[in-house]
């Protein structure tokens, strides 16, 4: 794939070494690869890396993909897989419940994970953006070029690349609509599990009440939409627990009501889905929007709930 830029105005009198390294965004290994195999091309021809540019030339780069494993995961297999959105630099795919985004101690390499299956789907590597926990489901973006998954985790670092959740919590929130702002921490230095601490890294979570229900014995339970301003590990499952309205079917952070509504239900995992990305193109520069609709394990319509 190619990546196409115009010399604008204010980038006249650069270096193509500084354009490359600052409008378009390479980092200094692509830079260096792009060199090296004569990948970059100005109007058509070859360029030294110290002339400087002009408005209105035309800078070419052919973009190097992901190297090859040595072999196929024995496991790979696209059945299954759910295409959101796809182009030659991205793709984004739904991810069921209980299902690993990539390998991790929990899923060794060679398990049935997200990537594998993308993998096999599209016969050469990869990688995931961003993870969603094992129980999550929802959108997931995948990089095709190193170049695509740097630029977008760019994003995700100046808070340009925005996600959006919907779950089912026990509880109402109040008011209906509102920001956490509480520091999350590990419980202990050896500890999967987070806590709200005033030690722990800044962390901020937007929410909206989308509706609430009635559980037959009165208790009530809310369809939430999430917003996480920052991205720290469990960050909203631990949020929701800290203001007294844990997820439901979450076996970590729960209270006794919680955990006893999400029995009712039949809940064996959390409810919390990915439904919404919306980042620049780290190729075309245009601004997209994904979305697919919330996927649980139960129909509130028919989980005994009252309006």
């Amino acid at each position: 794939m190619e990546l196409i830029h115009i010399v604008t105005a204010d980038e006249a009198g650069l270096t193509l070494h500084q354009l490359l390294r600052g409008p378009m965004a390479l980092s200094g290994r692509q830079t260096r690869n792009a060199k090296a195999q004569g990948a970059v091309t100005v109007d058509a021809a070859p360029f030294f890396s110290n002339q400087k540019v002009v408005q209105g030339m035309v800078v070419r780069v052919a973009l190097d993909g992901y190297d090859a494993p040595d072999s196929q995961t024995p496991h790979a297999s696209a059945s299954g897989l759910e295409i959101v959105c796809e182009d030659d630099a991205l793709l984004a795919v739904f991810k069921p419940a209980l299902l690993q985004c990539h390998p991790s101690p929990s899923a060794p390499r060679g398990s049935d994970t997200l990537e594998n299956r993308v993998h096999a789907y599209l016969g050469q590597p990869a990688h995931p953006v961003h993870r969603l926990d094992s129980e999550t489901t929802g959108i997931v973006l995948f990089a095709k070029l190193p170049y695509a998954q740097a630029h977008l985790q760019q994003q995700m670092q100046s808070g340009l690349f925005a996600k959006e959740y919907e779950a089912w919590v026990w509880g109402c929130p109040e008011p209906c609509e509102g920001e956490i702002d509480a520091p999350i921490a590990r419980e202990h230095p050896d500890s999967f599990t987070r806590i709200v601490s005033p030690d722990g890294q800044h962390a901020v979570s937007r929410y909206k009440v989308l509706e609430r229900r009635a559980l037959p014995d009165g208790e009530m339970v809310s369809h939430i939409r999430l917003s996480p301003v920052t991205g720290r590990t469990h960050q909203l499952r631990v949020h929701m627990a800290h203001i007294g309205c844990p997820l439901l079917g979450d076996a970590r952070y729960h209270t006794a009501a919680s955990r006893s509504a999400s029995e009712k239900l039949g809940l064996s995992y959390h409810q919390l889905c990915a439904v919404s990305l919306s980042f620049t193109h780290p190729v075309t520069g245009n601004r997209l929007a994904l979305s697919h609709p919330a996927v649980f394990s139960f129909d509130p319509a028919c989980a005994g709930f009252f309006l």
